[in-house]
């Protein structure tokens, strides 16, 4: 997982960002959290 910006539906990865121990773990806990939300709902979106 990386911080991003979306601009006009595009998604640009944040660069020159110095992270330390407190922010990689928010980070981390974040996309735990998202892949679990995304888990509950999977049956629901579209199958491609």
């Amino acid at each position: 997982s990386m911080p991003v910006t979306c601009k006009n539906g595009e998604y640009e990865i944040v660069q020159g960002l110095e992270m330390d121990s407190l922010s990689i773990a928010r980070l981390k806990a974040s996309e735990k959290e998202l892949l679990a939300e995304r888990s509950i709902v999977e049956d629901l979106l579209p199958k491609n």
